[in-house]
């Protein structure tokens, strides 16, 4: 570690700065989701963002990116309405957790509080 830079130095570390937002009636994928981690989009959010999104693809396998989550979520939903088979959610569509990359955010939405203790336990918050 004697040749690494200081910027090296802070991406090796297990902690990190993010927010735990809990979802409610204003937020549109509470029906799912009991809650959201929110990085920010300056200094260390986005490498943060991607290194606890691979610890969640290694953790509880790969999740559609929200929007697509939904998507086909709601197309399999109006296909069960008519029974027409093979209407079972793919693997893509996973009920523990999804993301979104959006122009103002970078989200990591989770099923209960279950995974977000995991979560905090491998990825404490900074100052905490």
């Amino acid at each position: 570690m004697k040749n690494q830079t200081p910027y090296c130095l802070l991406l090796n570390t297990s902690v990190m700065q993010y927010r735990i937002k809990k979802l409610d009636g204003r937020y549109a994928h509470n029906a799912h989701f009991d809650c959201c981690i929110d990085f920010p989009r300056n200094q260390l959010g986005p490498a943060d963002f991607h290194q606890v999104m691979e610890w969640m693809i290694d953790t509880y396998g790969y999740s559609a990116e929200v929007r697509d989550f939904m998507q086909i979520k709601n197309m399999l939903q109006k296909r069960l309405q008519f029974n027409v088979l093979d209407s079972n959610n793919p693997k893509c569509v996973n009920p523990l957790w999804t993301w979104t990359n959006g122009s103002e955010n970078l989200r990591i939405y989770l099923k209960s509080d279950k995974e977000l203790s995991f979560l905090q336990l491998r990825w404490p918050i900074k100052g905490s």
